[in-house]
């Protein structure tokens, strides 16, 4: 037995476990520590632990391309498989599109909508309490988290509000194909149908806005032009689409994972409320220690050597940005604690590089006002159990849902 294959025995970590996936920093540590580079044999690929790595990862596109993250993720899956996604083109070829999709995104304009991300949370808390009187006992994830965001970003992309749900349950099925190794034919015909609803659900948007163009960002995809081209059909298609499952499903589950922890971290809570401008600080840290994205995929363009480790030519790497947030080499000997006040200057919970996510600002904001506005409604907001059931996915992270205890204000 050699001393790689020695040493990759006692390699605990596998994507494809729910026990994994539940609590996956424990993993990422042992992972970090003696096996930074790490061949996992149920993705047919190597993880990549550590922070330095992980950012060579990341900024070296001509080594290691995005080309196939879609596929990866999705498979047979993917709502648009006829042309590649923003995310999964290298550059140059996806600055044209990237270009186009930044300007709703840039802070000048999502500043503007602090007014309407505030309202769309008071009006969810209003809904909540129409429903459940002034205490009780509600679902976090599927009354407040799930619909606070889709709510924003519908807004942005100019779709219908009274989806809101079956948005949250197609971006939900999609990305959980990333586990379709592990399933049955009964969750994969669920995938399917996902697959086949969103899809349908965004050609008749295309259709309605072709006719009649609003002022709305979809409406915006088809009449643009970039270098004297339009988008076609399917690049509007798989834009729209992207944008909806960035947009619901990274501040869904970071606030998500805010509230769970607000049962883990003793007096965390107290804190936010005693003092409200600690919020942003709150998130920043959060988004570090427990982020919504867990890991991205790259395919090797060349043969590379890590750490010891032979990586062959068109082969599948993945960054892990879970484990790189906890190095303790870039964090010191407190990266695995969660530190109010650290005030992290770098992470990778929204990658790094060209493919850095659009949505950054917005989320961030959105997440803050949220917490803001939830503490100042609800004198209690304090979840049942610390312990949730975690989505199933090794890609996207948070509860898949968190019954809370409520107590309004008066």
């Amino acid at each position: 037995m050699t001393s790689e294959t020695a040493t990759a025995e006692k390699i605990t970590y596998d994507p494809l476990d729910p026990k994994v996936t539940d609590h996956p920093y424990p993993h990422y540590a042992q992972l970090r520590e003696i096996a930074p580079v790490h061949y996992v044999p149920s993705m047919n690929g190597y993880v990549i632990s550590r922070w330095d790595d992980v950012m060579q990862v990341l900024q070296d596109g001509k080594t290691f391309s995005s080309a196939q993250f879609w596929p990866e993720l999705l498979g047979e899956y993917d709502p648009v498989p006829e042309v590649a996604p923003m995310i999964s083109l290298d550059p140059p070829g996806h600055v044209r599109i990237r270009r186009l999709a930044n300007k709703a995104f840039v802070p000048g304009k999502v500043n503007k909508m602090g007014d309407k991300i505030r309202r769309v949370a008071n009006e969810l808390i209003d809904d909540i309490i129409e429903r459940h009187g002034n205490e009780g006992e509600f679902d976090f994830v599927w009354e407040f988290t799930a619909l606070f965001p889709v709510t924003v970003i519908a807004d942005v992309l100019g779709v219908d509000l009274a989806q809101r749900e079956d948005f949250k349950h197609w971006v939900d099925s999609l990305l959980s194909a990333g586990n379709r190794a592990a399933y049955d034919e009964e969750k994969l015909a669920v995938i399917e149908q996902a697959s086949k609803d969103i899809r349908a659900y965004f050609e008749r948007v295309f259709e309605e806005r072709k006719a009649s163009p609003g002022e709305d960002l979809i409406s915006g995809f088809i009449q643009a032009e970039i270098d004297g081209e339009k988008l076609t059909r399917s690049e509007v298609l798989n834009m729209a689409i992207l944008l909806l499952i960035g947009g619901v499903e990274t501040t869904t589950n970071l606030l998500g994972i805010s509230f769970t922890h607000m049962k883990r971290i003793a007096g965390i809570q107290e804190k936010l409320r005693a003092d409200p401008g600690l919020i942003a600080s709150f998130v920043e840290e959060m988004l570090r220690y427990d982020g919504p994205v867990q890991m991205l995929f790259r395919h090797t363009t060349r043969e590379v050597e890590m750490h010891g480790v032979t990586i062959p030519a068109n082969t599948l790497v993945m960054p892990l940005l879970g484990a790189a947030n906890h190095d303790e080499r870039k964090y010191g000997a407190e990266a695995e604690e969660f530190v109010l006040e650290r005030n992290p200057k770098e992470m990778m919970s929204f990658g790094q590089g060209p493919h850095f996510c659009l949505g950054f600002y917005l989320s961030r904001m959105e997440a803050r006002l949220a917490i803001e506005t939830l503490l100042e409604r609800f004198e209690v907001l304090e979840p049942l159990t610390g312990e949730p059931k975690w989505m199933e996915s090794y890609f996207a992270r948070g509860p898949k849902g968190l019954p809370v205890r409520f107590k309004a204000r008066g």
